[in-house]
């Protein structure tokens, strides 16, 4: 997750002002290496659901995959010298491996959420403990990388940046294994029977098909799977935003690990809140307010456009500590998705699911972010000049209000999702009794 994080938070502003890359071409690979990330997604979701080891379905991913991923890590951010067309197909192909890498490891660990418990509630408590670490590893790359970036830079980024993203790459690859070697999965009584799995590999082609149509009849997976595309997309488009108003709004582009490592705080502080509202309440009540949190603090952003560091990370943390409901609560209401889904249609799809969801959220970020670079050159920004006063203008519009905008719409779709409570305990009452 740390290797995430550093990318959403500085790959965009690598590209550009590091590696020299004009904003359309840099927008248009990191688009191209989350289209890849998301397509991956549910093909390494479907591989995982039909593998079998003493190890269990999800967990030979993370052994595998810890030191691949960390070595990409260190590929991604480190720069190429050379042509233009060099650098460019340099940084994508480094993306690309950096994105596969990435999904090879994440998406059977998220998967593994579904097989732990049936329970509503537990898995609220499960996905905030899994949040209160992913937030603890932002705060970790929000102070700690861009320091380690000019303690081993030396004033020089292009240096720093490589060796900063190969010592949280090798951290990352050791709790990854330290994953591994702490979980277990459930027993695998109740799934598909090994006879209709060997059916189905004679026959894969029907078998996609199956998968499509139990997907396409599964009301709730479609709402919460258009309501990640909105918000994981703006979402991403905003962090993108950070490091450049940090660097040509405020003056110092090392003011984005204040803004940063402020937000992560707020949302550490803000998960037990959420976690509360969501077993008191529910989980959509979480989903709603959090994008409503969320869309205020990018407003007063957009409305007030502080000049200090302090009062602009003040207002991201509102932003911040909305978008962590979201967070904390959009895998667990995946997790009840697989439910429904095995409710309405007799057949259970735990790491197609969770892939098509995490697809929607990287595909979004994606093609949000590869919009974000060409904006950029359209308003006329460059790369380590001074913006006119049009280009902050548009800056604002593209980085705060614009997203504002996406989030509300997210929310609106909770008015059909159809999982509370109650429900659920229906369903699951129902599939067991089967």
């Amino acid at each position: 997750m740390l290797g995430w994080v550093a990318a959403t938070q500085y790959l965009m502003y690598f590209y550009t002002d590091v590696a020299g890359i004009d904003p359309a071409r840099a927008g248009l690979i990191f688009m191209l290496g989350m289209v890849w990330d998301a397509i991956s997604d549910p093909l390494i979701g479907t591989f995982a659901d039909k593998t079998r080891t003493r190890w269990g379905k999800y967990r030979p991913y993370l052994l595998f995959g810890a030191v691949p991923f960390a070595l990409s890590v260190f590929l991604v951010f480190t720069p190429y010298w050379g042509s233009e067309a060099g650098i460019f197909w340099f940084a994508l192909i480094t993306c690309l491996l950096f994105r596969t890498g990435y999904t090879v490891v994440y998406m059977p660990y998220t998967a593994m959420i579904a097989r732990m418990t049936t329970s509503y509630d537990v898995r609220t408590s499960l996905t905030a403990v899994k949040t209160a670490f992913v937030f603890a590893g932002n705060l970790v790359v929000s102070f700690g990388f861009y320091s380690l970036v000019l303690f081993f830079g030396a004033g020089s980024e292009a240096r720093g940046f490589p060796l900063a993203a190969l010592v949280i790459g090798l951290f990352g690859a050791i709790t990854t294994l330290i994953c591994f070697a702490q979980t277990r999965e459930a027993p695998e009584d109740g799934e598909t029977p090994a006879g209709q799995l060997a059916a189905d590999r004679r026959s894969n082609l029907k078998a996609l098909f199956r998968v499509f149509a139990d997907l396409a009849g599964n009301r709730a997976f479609l709402l919460l799977f258009f309501g990640v595309c909105l918000f994981g997309g703006f979402y991403g488009l905003e962090l993108a935003m950070t490091a450049y108003f940090a660097k040509y709004w405020l003056g110092d582009a090392g003011h984005t690990r204040t803004i940063f490592t402020v937000q992560a705080l707020t949302s550490l502080a803000s998960i037990p809140l959420w976690l509360w509202l969501a077993k008191v309440h529910s989980k959509t009540l979480v989903w709603v307010s959090g994008i409503l949190l969320a869309t205020f603090g990018l407003v007063l952003v957009f409305l007030l456009r502080p000049t200090s560091v302090e009062a602009l990370s003040a207002l991201y943390a509102v932003k911040n500590a909305g978008a962590t409901g979201f967070i904390m609560i959009f895998y667990a209401m995946t997790a009840d998705t697989v439910d429904w889904g095995e409710w309405v249609r007799g057949r259970r799809h735990e790491g197609v699911i969770f892939g098509a969801i995490s697809f929607a959220n990287k595909f979004s970020a994606g093609v949000a972010t590869g919009v974000l670079g060409l904006t950029l050159s359209l308003i006329g920004f460059v790369a380590n000049e001074n913006p006119s006063a049009g280009v902050i203008d548009g800056m604002f519009v593209v980085g705060t209000l614009v997203p504002a905008i996406g989030f509300c719409l997210a929310a609106l779709l909770m008015r059909w999702y159809p999982v509370t409570r109650d429900r659920h305990a229906q369903l699951i009452a129902e599939v067991e009794a089967r």
